[in-house]
């Protein structure tokens, strides 16, 4: 196989900080510097970042590396996925993107759902289920997706929230108590996602919440960063081509 992931472990990413002193890699904006342990001796590392090849070791001994960050349209630095791997020098530009699982042209991101108990719901309520409907239009009740039901009184007490919206709008109190649940990586497309109260009994208390969402495909981070120009006294002009996917 030409690259592993076999001994890569502790995999550790934070913000990287440009540096023109020489003392560490040139970072382009909203980088990240990803360290890693390694027992793949003699083969250099690959860092893919959110489905592209972001980097490559300069040598077989380094376990650290700065590679661009993908960011939102407005320039924040969204959900991000990193994959290290190890590679035979012959292989150490080769992009084995479409080989990673989760790293494929096609793959997608997460969808977080939020919602508010509501008055509407039974006073029996217990807990919530999530369901979805695998892309095909129509939610599938058979089976949630959430691992454990989603208890309505965590610890035996009602998560209250404030009401929301302009004046007369949303609700106060109990039936504003403020519930999340987040999928895992989905493929781009449309889905439909419902939520759904039950008793103790696991009965249903009302039919399903349902919601269209558009899951778009992760965007590919920026490259060809370099400094074009650097002055003591003036600063730095900083250069790198945009996400062509933004």
């Amino acid at each position: 196989m030409p690259f592993t992931t076999d001994g890569i472990t502790n995999v550790r990413v934070g913000r990287a900080a440009l540096d023109l002193s020489g003392g560490r890699p040139v970072a382009a904006p909203g980088a990240l510097e990803v360290a890693w342990d390694s027992a793949q001796a003699g083969r250099w590392h690959q860092v893919y970042a959110s489905g592209r090849l972001a980097g490559v070791t300069a040598s077989a001994e380094d376990r650290r590396l700065a590679v661009p960050a993908p960011v939102d349209r407005d320039g924040s630095l969204g959900l991000v996925f990193i994959e290290v791997v190890a590679v035979d020098a012959a292989d150490r530009w080769t992009d084995f993107a479409d080989q990673l699982d989760g790293f494929a042209a096609g793959a997608g991101g997460r969808i977080r759902l939020t919602w508010q108990a509501g008055a509407y719901l039974d006073p029996d309520l217990e807990a919530f289920d999530i369901f979805g409907d695998g892309r095909s239009g129509s939610v599938d009740y058979a089976a949630p997706l959430n691992e454990a039901p989603i208890a309505a009184r965590p610890g035996g007490r009602t998560p209250w929230g404030y009401g929301t919206g302009g004046f007369g709008v949303g609700a106060w109190g109990a039936s504003a108590a403020e519930y999340e649940w987040t999928t895992g990586v989905l493929e781009p497309g449309t889905w439909r996602l419902a939520v759904v109260g039950s008793d103790a009994a696991g009965n249903r208390l009302a039919a399903g919440a349902e919601v269209e969402v558009q899951v778009a495909p992760l965007a590919r981070p920026p490259g060809n960063f370099g400094v074009a120009a650097y002055d003591p006294g003036d600063g730095a002009t900083l250069a790198w081509d945009a996400s062509p996917d933004v």
